[in-house]
């Protein structure tokens, strides 16, 4: 029986456990590496989707000297009406801002906006809270900005 070649039970049982080890290592390994990329391409594109409402915003503040923000009763949609013509519409139902009838941003968690004058410069302002994400208590991107109208 020297001469016979094979593996025991033993040795096949070893084989079994340790390749088991090393296939569930490497799912953890994957699946953390992946989720970690979903979170890191979520926050790329919330800043992504801040920056566009940004861009058009500025440029319609920059022309505008009164704004005004209605928040509709039983509704979580707000639009802010600017005198330079534009008109911006945060639908929740939607978590998006439309910006007249076209679609400026989405992923958007949370918008508000408030209408006030800045106490140092007595200038008109209006200052607005962005949250972009999917949750809004652990949004991806926060951001609260005060945007000063045309005051010339």
């Amino acid at each position: 029986m020297k001469n016979e070649k094979g593996i025991t039970l033993a040795a096949l049982v070893m084989y079994v456990l340790l390749f088991s080890i090393a296939i569930t290592t490497l799912a953890t390994i994957s699946n953390y590496i992946f989720n970690n990329l979903d979170n890191i391409s979520s926050e790329q594109i919330s800043s992504e989707e801040f920056n566009k409402f940004n861009t058009y915003f500025v440029s319609d503040v920059k022309k505008s000297k009164v704004a005004t923000v209605d928040n509709k009763e039983n509704s979580e949609d707000l639009t802010i009406k600017l005198d330079g013509g534009s008109t911006y519409t945060y639908k929740k139902s939607e978590n998006a801002i439309y910006k007249d009838k076209e679609k400026i941003a989405r992923n958007i968690v949370s918008f508000t906006a408030n209408v006030g004058q800045d106490t140092t410069n007595s200038k008109n302002i209006i200052e607005v809270t962005i949250k972009t994400g999917k949750d809004e208590k652990k949004p991806n991107f926060e951001k609260t900005i005060k945007y000063v109208l045309k005051y010339w």
